[in-house]
């Protein structure tokens, strides 16, 4: 539903030890597998779980000190991803 109204795939239950497993249906409509990582993320009250490594437009910008207006062609943006990687995954 692109830009309507959120809505609930499944349900899961939190465990005593505070686990939760993630609905079949939920990882085949999203592909996810077992052994990925998630991030939980929390954001003016609400909880959003993605795959670790997937970034908004904004995070993106952010990392590149792009300003809003700025437009860069993909090979920029890929080549600005690869140098920020390589700093911030650089071994001291």
């Amino acid at each position: 539903m692109e830009g309507g109204a959120a809505m609930s795939l499944a349900k899961s239950r939190i465990t005593a030890q505070g686990q939760v497993s993630i609905p079949v249906a939920v990882m085949q409509q999203f592909g996810l597998a077992p052994g990925e990582v998630i991030e939980w993320e929390s954001r003016d009250g609400q909880l959003t779980i993605r795959r670790a490594g997937q970034y908004t437009l904004a995070d993106v910008r952010k990392a590149l000190d792009l300003p809003k207006g700025v437009h860069k062609t993909d090979a920029e943006i890929r080549e600005g991803i690869k140098a920020r990687m390589r700093v911030k995954h650089a071994r001291h």
